[in-house]
């Protein structure tokens, strides 16, 4: 982690992703930016953070270790979102970690100093509120979606995730959020490219099937995958 010392870039930050509208609080004087460099942790299991970050550039993933030799991801952010907010903000050990996918920077408030003002500022709790209902619901979604085939699981990612018919998320990225080995979620995109579903490219895969895609998605058996089992 490294602070950037820049307020005329917090500033456009700040403006770019609206975070002045997420509470009354002066969030200009309170904050700082940090830079995460890709597989670095912001925040780790059963740590209280430092700080309550605002991502506002890049990804990061949520994830927990229900194993010795497993993690699952529980969620994955892209700006403006929040993190810190369900247990580092009220002083509580995180039962997840999260780490960055790509490199990030993030508006940083630090809690030692501000927790007291930010449990008080109403508007701030609410939206926290409102995001707090959004991730529980999200796990449910998650709970139920590790019942269902990789291929399911694949097809609504691609189908959520690609621009102008293309699909070039990073692939061991893509496995740690669907949950899947690598060598899994390789198999699987074979199969699609054999049933002509996607075209394998230089840097991305095209779509040549949104409807079969989309049968994969509602958990139907696409004829023209079932071929080619």
């Amino acid at each position: 982690m490294k602070k950037i010392q820049d307020a005329e870039q917090l500033a456009t930050f700040v403006e770019r992703h609206n975070l002045l509208d997420y509470m009354d609080s002066d969030l200009l004087t309170m904050a700082s930016l940090h830079y995460f460099e890709k597989e670095e942790h912001l925040i780790q299991t059963g740590t209280i953070s430092d700080y309550l970050y605002f991502l506002v550039e890049g990804t990061v993933m949520v994830y927990s270790y229900p194993s010795d030799t497993q993690n699952i991801c529980i969620d994955y952010a892209k700006p403006a979102t929040p993190l810190g907010e369900a247990s580092s903000l009220w002083g509580l050990l995180p039962k997840s970690s999260v780490k960055a996918v790509s490199n990030c920077i993030c508006v940083s408030i630090p809690l030692n100093t501000y927790r007291s003002q930010l449990q008080q500022d109403v508007r701030f709790l609410q939206n926290i509120c409102q995001l707090l209902s959004y991730r529980l619901n999200s796990g449910i979604n998650l709970a139920n979606s590790l019942t269902e085939p990789v291929e399911t699981r694949l097809a609504k990612f691609i189908l959520t995730h690609h621009e102008d018919e293309r699909f070039s998320f990073r692939l061991t990225t893509c496995a740690s959020i669907l949950n899947v080995s690598y060598r899994h979620l390789l198999r699987t995109i074979t199969n699609f490219r054999e049933a002509n579903i996607l075209e394998k490219k230089k840097n991305f895969y095209v779509i040549h099937d949104f409807e079969a895609l989309g049968e994969l998605a509602e958990n139907l058996s696409s004829p023209v995958l079932k071929k080619h089992e």
